[in-house]
């Protein structure tokens, strides 16, 4: 008997009335995020805007939201059902979006682009000049980075929308790490919390450096949600040092696990020093910054500056990119896909599943100089790593590249320079945003759609992306 014959029996298709009465609560979230863009459209006098985020985007969330008075089903909500939900959601924000932006003259491709970039807190963008657009267009690309950073799915999780059995699959479908101690509500608001403080204290800290408010505000919400779009057409190399610093510093904050903070707050400073992700992405930073500043052609403000944007997943830049040596851009290509760190804004395969693969590596050659019997319990940082936590990790080490290379070919077949196309895919994939100048509104329309493919995958780590597209998800054979 094969393995299909013993699986098959077992799985279970997606109810489509279940997915759609959580995507109709998610929905409802969306409407509520998007209806502040929508009055500072309204407020600001760009009356195009404001209509075309009204009917185009909040009316059809709410919509949308009908589905959310579906009645529940007896069995909980599956795996399956949760991870489909959320890449819906990420589709369906990113096509309500589309229609405002492409409002500001942009062609209907681009402002997908724009759409899927701002959501998934990319960065890559058609913009050649945000400051052709209005104030309230400009706000609107970031606002999209900030609720598109925390998620949907987090938010939704914060207002306890459904029972505590499915709300503790969409917490795994987010990737929203759970303290067992407590409920996923809670956990969840605290870190929303955390989210609105480091939005706040950001803010606060990029305004002391002069920039004026909006600027200041538009930065902070790219920034603490790892985003990377600007107010300038030179993204931040027009700056002075201390204002790219602290934009920069905000986004450093935004890669870290935000879990840890409310746990600093409540164990005091000493438990924030210690945490395993904080030293890893530290670490990370000050050896791409110092690999970057051998190359000799970065000043040090430079090294740790690109250093900052690449490994924390924002893609500001602070200079061009498609100029810089080879050996660079494969230091910034590293960077970009190791990430930082899991349950933050970043993007990329996280500095934690990293860290896993070299202590399962390092348990596979223990165990080879050992008696047989011998139990040795993987742990990292202390604690103790289960089959899930490693599986999991695997698989994405496998994949995130296995997507980078698909998605590199059509490039090399089209002509472009194969390391500069690489970036552009890997940044893409990694959700960053860094570009050596490939992407831009004359990129081929092919080539616009596989990226925007590739962002929706790397913000909802591949294997959502994948269980959403395979047969058996739907039906059972």
């Amino acid at each position: 008997m094969t393995l299909d014959a013993h699986i098959d029996p077992l799985m279970q298709p997606v109810r489509p009335l279940v997915v759609c009465r959580y995507l109709g609560q998610l929905a409802l979230m969306l409407a509520l995020l998007l209806a502040v863009p929508t009055l500072v459209a309204g407020a600001s006098g760009d009356a195009r805007l404001a209509l075309a985020l009204l009917f185009a985007a909040l009316l059809p969330s709410l919509m949308l939201g009908i589905c959310a008075r579906l009645p529940a089903n007896d069995r909980p909500l599956q795996t399956n059902e949760a991870l489909v939900a959320t890449v819906l959601a990420f589709i369906l924000a990113s096509a309500f979006m589309t229609i405002p932006l492409a409002s500001a003259g942009f062609p209907f491709l681009d402002a997908w682009f724009e759409a899927v970039s701002g959501v998934t807190t990319t960065g890559l963008t058609m913009v050649e000049d945000p400051q052709v657009g209005s104030a309230a267009f400009i706000f609107t690309r970031s606002w999209m980075q900030w609720f598109g950073g925390l998620g949907m799915v987090v938010l939704s999780l914060a207002l306890a929308f459904g029972r505590a059995a499915d709300m503790h699959r969409l917490a795994d479908a987010a990737s929203l790490e759970e303290d067992p101690s407590e409920s996923v509500r809670i956990h969840a608001r605290r870190v929303l919390s955390v989210y609105l403080a480091l939005t706040a204290c950001g803010f606060a800290l990029v305004l002391t450096t002069g920039l004026p408010i909006f600027e200041s505000l538009i930065h902070t919400l790219s920034a603490i949600s790892t985003g990377g779009f600007s107010v300038y057409a030179d993204n931040l190399a027009g700056l002075d040092r201390q204002v790219q610093l602290a934009i920069l510093a905000v986004a450093f904050l935004g890669a870290l696990p935000l879990p840890v903070f409310y746990r600093a707050f409540v164990h005091g400073a000493r438990s924030f020093a210690e945490d395993l992700e904080l030293r890893a992405l530290t670490t990370a930073v000050a050896i791409t910054a110092l690999m970057l500043w051998a190359q000799g052609q970065m000043a040090p403000a430079d090294a740790l500056l690109q250093a900052l944007s690449a490994q924390t997943g924002t893609g500001f830049s602070t200079l061009n990119i498609g100029t810089l040596e080879p050996q660079a851009k494969w230091v910034l290509i590293l960077s970009m896909v190791t990430g930082a760190g899991v349950g933050s804004t970043a993007g990329g395969m996280k500095l934690l599943r990293v860290l896993i693969l070299i202590r399962v590596l390092q348990l596979t050659i223990l165990r080879l100089q050992v008696p047989r019997h011998a139990v040795i319990a993987p742990t990292l940082g202390g604690r103790h790593l289960d089959s899930h936590q490693i599986e999991h990790a695997l698989l994405l080490v496998v994949l995130f590249p296995l997507v980078i290379l698909i998605s590199w070919l059509p490039f090399l077949a089209a002509g472009y320079a194969p390391l500069d196309a690489l970036v552009e895919v890997v940044s893409a994939t990694a959700t960053v945003g860094l570009s050596t100048g490939i992407t831009g509104p004359t990129l081929e329309p092919a080539l616009k759609a596989l990226l925007t493919l590739d962002m929706l995958a790397g913000r909802v780590e591949i294997i959502a992306l994948l269980v959403l597209v395979y047969p058996g998800t739907w039906y059972k054979r």
